[in-house]
């Protein structure tokens, strides 16, 4: 199917407003992004923000599933299934900390996900979306971490997995400096605390 061009303005304008926001939430750290910053920021008006994203929350929501998206081109992020358990531990928490969870763009968007918890709409809107940024990171979770990821409860275990990483996301800064290192050293032991599936 050929795109029009008013489609394909209407994809750059999108491409724009979330390059954008996601520049702020690098350069704001734990600071609130606001619709008219990100506007501000792209050279378009609050309006042109409305227009792509129905809310914040929205926008918010579309920055964190670029940022998975991109964790998946991230060739080192996931650990090969060959190495050894204890290196795929460790290296899959050091890199899921290091370049999402522990980063203040996830936060922020939290911050505006947590806001929008009173909007029926936009909720069951995040809770579609995140379920689909859930099954692709389960997926990959699968291939790094066959152990964990076989037999009953596979996926409460994947999601108590991502979960720990997230609440410590949004506790770190109200946390001690070295808070966040013994906690991510637990989760590390949590995954390599599963039996080989070699017999």
């Amino acid at each position: 199917m050929t795109r029009t061009l008013h489609q394909i303005k209407s994809e750059q304008t999108r491409e724009r407003l979330l390059d954008a926001a996601l520049g702020l939430m690098h350069t704001k750290g734990h600071g609130q992004v606001s619709v008219h910053e990100v506007a501000r920021a792209a050279g378009m008006t609050a309006g042109a923000v409305q227009h792509h994203f129905t809310s914040k929350a929205a926008l918010m929501l579309e920055v964190i599933t670029r940022l998975i998206a991109q964790l998946e081109e991230h060739s080192d992020f996931w650990p090969p299934a060959h190495w050894h358990l204890q290196r795929r531990a460790a290296h899959f928490v050091q890199q899921a900390w290091a370049t999402l969870y522990g980063q203040p763009r996830f936060t922020v968007a939290w911050a505006a996900y947590l806001a929008a918890r009173e909007d029926d709409l936009m909720v069951a809107h995040i809770v579609e979306r995140r379920g689909v940024l859930t099954a692709s990171l389960h997926q990959r979770m699968a291939q790094s971490f066959p152990e964990m990821c076989h037999g009953p409860q596979a996926e409460a275990r994947v999601q108590f997995v991502l979960s720990a990483l997230r609440g410590m996301g949004l506790v770190a800064p109200f946390s001690p400096a070295a808070a966040m290192p013994a906690q991510l050293q637990v989760l590390s032991q949590y995954l390599q605390s599963f039996p080989s599936l070699e017999t």
